[in-house]
């Protein structure tokens, strides 16, 4: 039987000035490699919360800088929280940067001499040579209702340059502020996910698992996530052109499924539909 095919979350988004990315899952630094694209020239690394999932690759990204004796400054932009975790990462590498490659004379660069960390709030603005990029925050954490009240935040990120514009929403429930954020995109990088798959796995690896602790899962894969027929809503009513759909839990990667999510989607949206493929440029 094939096996399923999920790639922990991370994009690249490609402009003149350089690449920034977006989250950076497990395998996220193997991945950009085999894209064609050079870790030095990543400048700027955007989190959008702090599931280990979306971050995985952090400390990897801090020691595979750090040994290839990174130069120029790279920036890495988050929710509240991001500062504090790559402090600690940043100093986890005292030993690995104080050891080197055991050349007498040959001194690595220290993570906490290239990487400048800044949280952000939902709001904020940056702009990064011709691209600006905005901020909401989204229902991953909590309803909207919530919104504005001490706790941990999820965002999604707008990237606006002279001729395109694109939305990665992270993971989310239903959100009419990312609707708001979305609004107009010629793109949108949106996370779908099937939630009788998932429970059927977690089930099935956890025979012993209470079925009130399978339902407080569902209930979090309903609320905090999209189904095809969410993630489509949020499409159309933010009236995008284009909609790529990530982070699926796929069981098997293969036409059929794709054609069912991209039929449940379009039941809602009627743009572009493609379903995500590691590595492919869109």
């Amino acid at each position: 039987m094939p096996k399923p095919h999920r790639m922990p979350p991370a994009h690249a988004v490609a402009y003149d000035g350089g690449t920034i990315l977006v989250d950076c899952g497990e395998g996220a630094f193997q991945q950009l490699g085999r894209a064609g694209y050079d870790l030095r020239q990543v400048r700027d690394l955007f989190i959008t919360h702090h599931h280990f999932d979306h971050i995985g690759s952090l400390f990897a990204c801090l020691g595979l800088n750090m040994m290839t004796h990174r130069n120029q400054q790279m920036n890495i932009y988050g929710p509240p929280g991001t500062s504090e975790i790559l402090e600690h990462l940043i100093t986890a590498c005292d030993i690995p940067q104080s050891i080197g490659f055991g050349i007498p004379g040959q001194i690595l660069p220290h993570p906490r001499d290239f990487i400048v960390s800044r949280d952000i709030r939902p709001g904020d603005v940056v702009e990064i040579d011709s691209v600006s990029v905005s901020c909401c925050e989204n229902t991953h954490y909590r309803s909207e209702d919530q919104f504005g009240q001490d706790g941990p935040v999820s965002l999604s990120y707008r990237f606006d340059t002279a001729d395109r514009s694109m939305v990665f929403t992270g993971d989310t429930g239903p959100c009419r502020a990312l609707e708001d954020l979305a609004m107009g995109a010629d793109l949108l990088v949106g996370e779908l996910i099937d939630p009788d798959i998932v429970i059927k796995r977690i089930s099935d690896k956890n025979p012993e698992m209470s079925k009130q602790s399978l339902q407080k899962m569902r209930q979090h894969l309903s609320e905090h996530h999209l189904t095809p027929e969410e993630l489509g809503g949020l499409a159309a009513n933010a009236g995008v052109n284009q909609l790529v759909a990530v982070h699926i839990p796929f069981v098997t990667k293969s036409a059929e499924e794709d054609a069912k999510y991209v039929s449940r989607i379009s039941a809602k949206f009627g743009g572009s539909v493609t379903i995500s493929v590691d590595q492919a440029a869109y």
